[in-house]
């Protein structure tokens, strides 16, 4: 059987599964830089039972991300030759730096991975050539969509080094197989206190990035529209205030809740907005569609431009409440069904079927 090591920098409960899967046909070593980083909820880590061989290194943590330690390094230099592959998730901590500059030095063979990417052309010169330096110099790279493909060819990668997999966080018996009556939808609207009115969910984080409050000021003034909002973060007392402020009563912040108790709240809504300004990938997409819901999204997430396709959901350039009437026009007169065709094309198990097809 043959060995893999796998750098990543923290253990996100998606890419457990994925190692998890990939166990059953490699042996598979992993190390995590740090348990959990620190702008994450504790319940985003619910994935512990690793089916994989976890190394140990020290280091110092330095705010969310960042590491600093030569540990992995030290682990490099005395047991990179009994791997038949060496997979760095990552360039951008100090520990990965230190690594990758090793691996270059001493010519040792390595594959790059990524979860996503976009570029940014505001970026100094200075910046731009340090992430070509880490970016470039691997024998293959894995790469989730053309976007993110984009983005390696921008800092120095040969496209014809750059192979796509699937990518998801949701097994296929995680998808929904009927959709719920009109009349279980109704029951459930009334823990919210609501009778007729059209739900519309959105999850994640409540930081700058996912530009929440830009949507908040953007959602329509129709008391029939109601939005329920999903996460915790920075921005959560502003929001608030906000809220409180203006006497908006058609947003509902649902607080933080687990990943099995959203999908179950999205069976029983009538669409998923998506409002970041910038996102590497965005999971939540998949996760949505795969619970039926249609989707109004963003073009600045590259899991949108990769998995919504106007009969599923719809794009919008910018959020503001122009754009956001016009698209819950527009997805009201879609199929959920649609949304549930991307999503069984888009599961776990062809995911790993993806890296199969790779590594072999």
């Amino acid at each position: 059987m043959k060995r893999i090591l796998f750098v990543f920098n923290h253990p996100a409960f998606y890419k457990v599964r994925l190692l998890n899967e990939l166990s059953k046909y490699f042996e598979i070593d992993v190390i995590f830089e740090r348990r959990k980083n620190k702008d994450r909820n504790k319940f985003f880590y619910s994935e512990s039972n690793y089916k994989f061989n976890l190394i140990p290194i020290n280091g110092v943590k330095l705010g969310n991300e960042n590491f600093l330690s030569f540990g992995i390094k030290k682990y490099l230099k005395n047991n990179h030759a009994k791997y038949d592959y060496i997979i760095m998730n990552g360039y951008s901590t100090l520990a990965e730096m230190i690594a990758i500059n090793y691996l270059h030095k001493k010519k040792i063979p390595y594959y790059f991975y990524i979860n996503g990417g976009i570029i940014n052309f505001n970026e100094s010169k200075f910046k731009k050539d340090l992430k070509t330096k880490f970016i470039s110099g691997a024998s293959l790279y894995f790469s989730p969509d053309e976007n993110s493909n984009k983005y390696l060819e921008y800092y120095g990668v040969d496209k014809n080094k750059i192979k796509n997999y699937i990518y998801s966080t949701i097994y296929k018996d995680e998808i929904v197989t009927s959709l719920p009556s009109e009349k279980e939808i109704k029951e459930h609207k009334k823990k919210y206190n609501l009778v007729d009115e059209k739900l519309y969910i959105s999850t994640g984080q409540l930081i700058k990035r996912k530009n929440y409050l830009n949507l908040i000021k953007s959602w329509p003034k129709d008391k029939n529209k109601v939005l329920l909002i999903f996460g915790e973060g920075k921005q959560e007392k502003k929001i608030r205030k906000y809220l409180q402020k203006n006497n908006i009563q058609n947003i509902i912040l649902g607080g933080y809740k687990s990943r099995d108790y959203i999908l179950n709240e999205y069976r029983f809504a009538d669409g998923f907005i998506f409002s970041s300004n910038k996102d590497i990938y965005g999971h939540v997409i998949n996760e949505a569609l795969s619970q039926g819901l249609n989707v109004i999204s963003t073009k600045k997430v590259n899991a949108s431009i990769k998995l919504i396709n106007n009969k599923n959901g719809y794009l919008i350039d910018e959020i503001n409440e122009e754009n956001l009437t016009l698209a819950l026009s527009k997805i009201e007169k879609l199929n959920k069904k649609d949304s549930l065709k991307t999503a069984k094309e888009n599961t776990i198990e062809l995911m790993v079927k993806s890296h199969l097809k790779i590594l072999h």
